[in-house]
């Protein structure tokens, strides 16, 4: 079935000044890649007739390239009727008048809507009195959605060692910064990428590794940033190299080699994709089988059904050639980053 898009996400960049180890996406200090503003405003273009509700900004950190940051907000407000969204970790805003200068900028490029990171994973490189400022200022200046984004590990009721640092560091917040009218967004972080190395090491120390091999049963279930179902999809996400993904890791195709109008989504059949038929089918237990029968000896336990979709993506995108274009961008299968 085609894809009709209600949202579309532009990672700009892996590059960020934090290392976060819950990181999809493996971004850091330094890392490559990087959207530039007219392969955004041409895809923008070629989705001009989709109902969009929202177009999502995000890295890395995309305020580390503020001048490109503007000139995106500028293209969604151009090309589309949906409003543009900035997800940042607030790391600049450590003087007020640098802090309003930025989100000054933004708002005159179009931006209305601007959402920081809150838990213990990003609160290692960015303190909350940066995150203060950022929220403090964003109201000052009007904007009309300003937001905080928390990650859990499994659920916010599970007491662990970093659940209970978010849980005092969005106290700190509101110590700082009245919280009335900031929309908080609460969601479970899925080990993926970097993820899938230190949330098992954190939920082992824990002792609530769970024993065995999870499999799932029904349709798996992505984030409702990526649409939530594979089967029919109403939202995808586009990286720096041009992989348009619809979870991270799981490539329809590549937005520079195929027009997005073209068979990446007027030509969407879940049927017809390898990793995607076995995940809805199947469930990550099918995918699971598909690695073991090309050698994958599987790992003595998994935290959840994405953890063991990932973990078996990881073993065929290493081992198995003909599903590699299926399987990207690459870095995130990268152990090494």
């Amino acid at each position: 079935m085609p894809i009709t898009l209600r949202g579309i996400d532009f990672l700009l960049t892996y590059n960020c000044p934090a290392q976060c180890p819950h990181c999809s996406y493996r971004s850091g200090p330094g890392r490559g890649g990087r959207l530039k503003p007219a392969e955004v405003e041409r895809w923008l273009a070629q989705i001009a007739g989709h109902p969009l509700e929202w177009v999502l900004l995000f890295g890395g950190e995309p305020v580390i390239y503020l001048a490109d940051l503007k000139a995106m907000i500028a293209a969604v407000r151009r090309h589309t009727r949906a409003r543009p969204q900035v997800s940042t970790n607030g790391y600049w805003a450590h003087e007020p008048g640098i802090a309003r200068d930025k989100l000054a900028q933004l708002q005159a490029a179009g931006l209305d809507c601007i959402r920081f990171s809150v838990d213990a994973f990003h609160g290692g490189f960015v303190p909350a009195a940066r995150v203060a400022l950022g929220v403090q200022t964003a109201r000052a200046l009007g904007y009309r959605t300003v937001g905080i984004d928390v990650q859990w590990v499994v659920s916010p009721d599970l007491d662990i060692p970093t659940n209970a640092a978010t849980r005092r560091m969005i106290d700190a917040l509101a110590g700082m910064v009245d919280l009335s009218g900031v929309e908080v967004t609460h969601s479970r972080t899925h080990p993926v990428g970097r993820a899938a190395e230190r949330l098992p090491e954190i939920l082992r120390a824990a002792g609530e590794m769970p024993a065995g091999r999870c499999h799932a049963e029904g349709l798996c279930v992505s984030p409702y940033y990526l649409g939530e179902s594979l089967r029919e999809p109403y939202a995808v996400e586009i990286h720096p190299d041009g992989t348009v993904n619809l979870c991270a890791g799981i490539a329809l195709g590549n937005a520079h080699e195929t027009p997005l109008l073209d068979a990446l989504l007027l030509g969407y059949d879940y049927t017809k994709h390898p990793i995607i038929r076995t995940v809805v089918e199947g469930g990550p237990g099918a995918l699971l089988a598909q690695a073991e029968a090309r050698g994958y000896p599987g790992l003595p336990g998994y935290v959840d059904p994405c953890h063991l979709c990932y973990e078996a993506r990881t073993y065929l995108h290493a081992h198995a050639p003909d599903l590699r274009p299926y399987l990207g961008p690459p870095h995130i299968y990268d152990r090494d980053r």
